[in-house]
């Protein structure tokens, strides 16, 4: 690759983003904290869920703003016009929906799959860090009732400050306890790099580059045409390290606008244990030269997210006459 990469087309990497930042905005918020990791160059990110009028946290809203987007998330768009028909729209929304796992569950055997958390991340590149998703991973699933192998995303952008491209790897956790989603989201990255997983997924970038434009996919492939990243190409990893968090029990019965300044004061007061947890884990961490995104998102239970999740996947068109479908 010459020197001219921070030209066209990979410049245009960036134009390439499909989550709307409009929904984002309307039920997640974020909070700002001067922490910093050291050791390693990673940035810890502290989003929440925002709360309704009846000071309710807004899973179901976060649920379906996830499910409208399941078609740019599942399937590419070499193979589909643009805008969608209101016909082809609908066939698509099928073949997507096709694409997850729906798993049985009972109140004895809940949901424990990682979709969910997967596509919560996906958005969550694309819709804070402006990172486009590059393959459609789902679409290549050869058996639907399987997890994605590999990591949980594979999203690339242009970086014009350092004139270079930073490709991200995805790294969805939902756990009950924080501390253990965050150990269990890096002994997955390393078991990513140690077992051959990343060369398998730089294949995967240039042979299922999931847009249409020739010239962009020939500048994106000339970056591993050697099977290995080129010199202008950082690796990153993206971590969604979803948890439970008990404080949503006790916060007090108040108007939504003083709920949220509580909820906002409690998470900051926390982020100190948030902080001490990532460090400690990233000082073991020897593989300091990658580059992290953490975004912490606490939930009243990660179960209750995962439901939601499945049950505006699941949601079948009403008969005729009947309520249209609300947010």
């Amino acid at each position: 690759m010459t020197g001219q990469v921070h030209t066209n087309p990979l410049g245009s990497l960036n134009s390439y983003i499909s989550a709307c930042q409009n929904s984002y905005s309307k039920c997640i918020d974020v909070v700002e904290h001067q922490h910093s990791i050291t050791g390693i160059e990673a940035t810890m990110r502290l989003h929440h869920l925002k709360f309704d009028g009846n000071g309710l946290p807004m899973i179901e809203a976060l649920a379906e703003t996830l499910y409208r987007h399941i078609i740019d998330y599942c399937l590419d768009v070499k193979n589909r016009s643009t805008p969608l028909t209101p016909q082809e729209a609908a066939k698509l929304t099928k073949e997507a929906r096709k694409l997850f796992i729906h798993p049985t569950t009972t109140t004895k055997n809940p949901d424990t799959t990682g979709e969910a958390g997967e596509m919560l991340l996906y958005f969550l590149l694309e819709s804070v860090l402006g990172v486009p998703q590059i393959v459609a991973k789902m679409e290549l699933k050869t058996n639907p009732n399987d997890e994605l192998k590999g990591s949980d995303g594979i999203h690339m952008c242009w970086n014009e400050k350092d004139k270079l491209v930073d490709l991200f790897f995805g790294e969805a956790k939902l756990y009950q306890d924080v501390g253990s989603a965050i150990t269990s989201a890096l002994k997955s990255i390393d078991t990513f790099h140690d077992n051959g997983m990343r060369q398998h997924e730089f294949s995967m970038v240039t042979k299922h580059f999931k847009y249409s434009d020739g010239n962009v996919k020939k500048a994106v492939t000339e970056l591993f045409e050697l099977g290995a990243p080129a010199d202008n190409i950082r690796i990153n990893h993206a971590c969604l390290i979803g948890y439970d968090w008990k404080e949503y029990g006790s916060l007090p019965k108040v108007a939504s606008a003083a709920l949220t300044e509580e909820f906002r004061k409690r998470y900051l007061a926390d982020s100190k244990n948030l902080h001490e947890h990532l460090q400690k884990r990233f000082n073991k961490f020897a593989k300091t030269h990658l580059r992290f995104e953490v975004f912490f998102i606490p939930f009243p239970t990660v179960q209750e997210f995962r439901d939601a999740f499945n049950k505006a996947l699941n949601y079948e068109v009403p008969p005729k006459n009947s309520l249209p479908r609300v947010a």
